[in-house]
């Protein structure tokens, strides 16, 4: 089954460049029409994103466009199983960047906060070829095939991935070591994984596990991101290291600096609805709330 999955992302990616993105977004449009119940979640989430700030059909608008450049992005992805380093860097400018080779100078470790913004896996892959090699923290796909080819695309460059499953311990000797890890912090997780803090006004249960890394470490958080240009070219985005925020107190210092990456990643969505990922169901869990007991007299 893997051969049969490699050999088909092979052919695809044999399209050419061009006739590949306006392929793919072609067929994000498609499936914008005929995915209703994606295509809704998408609605629901720009409803609770930007209320009254923007019209239905402004919603609607940014809607169809983040399908139409998920259909795009999935073809750059598709790419990446034969272009090299060196049909990268035709099509990829890094700006400020900076912030990541004064904080790699420091010889401590790098932390980059992302998300699934615009097209991130040609993110990963692109970083390793021109800044470092990273440890991507990632959860496994189900479908074993799929799985192994993403992973071989990812760690073309130098990567490696890593599970998000109890590899805290690991992670952590990584950082310590000066190692960079890479991780994308906006999926909906079970409450008892996470902490409930604002994600566009509305409290998302949020990972923990990046405060909870930062915390023990203290190495730089520098946010990054991949704005796509059109054109077929991409502007990569780093922002200065973000400040471990103390008050003496574990569990506040999570939810603060956690709410802190939510507020980074909130700001690029609103600065680029259109390459958000608004199809995920970012508010599902909400807190736990026990049944009440019932009043015997």
């Amino acid at each position: 089954m893997y051969l049969i999955l490699y050999s088909l992302v092979y052919l695809l990616s044999l399209i050419p460049r061009p006739l590949g993105l306006r392929l793919g977004s072609s067929l994000g449009g498609f499936f914008f029409r005929i995915l209703s119940r994606r295509r809704n979640i998408a609605l629901n989430n720009l409803t609770v994103a930007f209320g009254e700030e923007k019209t239905q059909q402004e919603r609607e608008g940014i809607a169809r466009q983040s399908f139409r450049n998920l259909g795009r992005h999935f073809f750059e992805a598709l790419y990446l199983i034969r272009f090299d380093r060196e049909k990268l860097a035709s099509y990829i400018q890094y700006e400020n960047r900076q912030y990541f080779d004064e904080a790699v100078d420091q010889g401590r470790g790098v932390v980059f906060l992302t998300a699934h913004f615009g097209c991130w896996e040609l993110l990963a892959v692109s970083s390793g070829y021109f800044l470092k090699p990273s440890f991507l923290i990632a959860k496994p796909l189900d479908f074993k095939p799929a799985e192994r080819l993403v992973r071989a695309i990812r760690e073309k460059s130098g990567n490696q991935c890593v599970s998000k499953e109890k590899s805290m311990r690991r992670l952590i000797q990584v950082l310590r070591e000066g190692g960079i890890l890479a991780t994308l912090m906006d999926q909906n997780i079970d409450w008892k994984d996470g902490v409930f803090v604002p994600f566009f006004g509305k409290r998302a249960c949020t990972n923990k596990g990046l405060a909870l890394l930062v915390r023990k470490t203290q190495v730089p958080v520098i946010p990054v991101f991949i704005v796509d240009q059109s054109q077929g070219q991409y502007r990569v985005v780093f922002s200065p290291p973000m400040p471990w925020l103390s008050f003496g107190d574990k569990t506040k210092e999570i939810e603060e600096n956690t709410a802190q990456y939510n507020r980074v990643i909130e700001d690029m969505a609103r600065k680029y609805p259109e390459q958000y990922f608004w199809v995920h169901q970012r508010w599902k869990t909400r807190p736990y709330q026990p049944w009440p007991r019932e009043n015997h007299k």
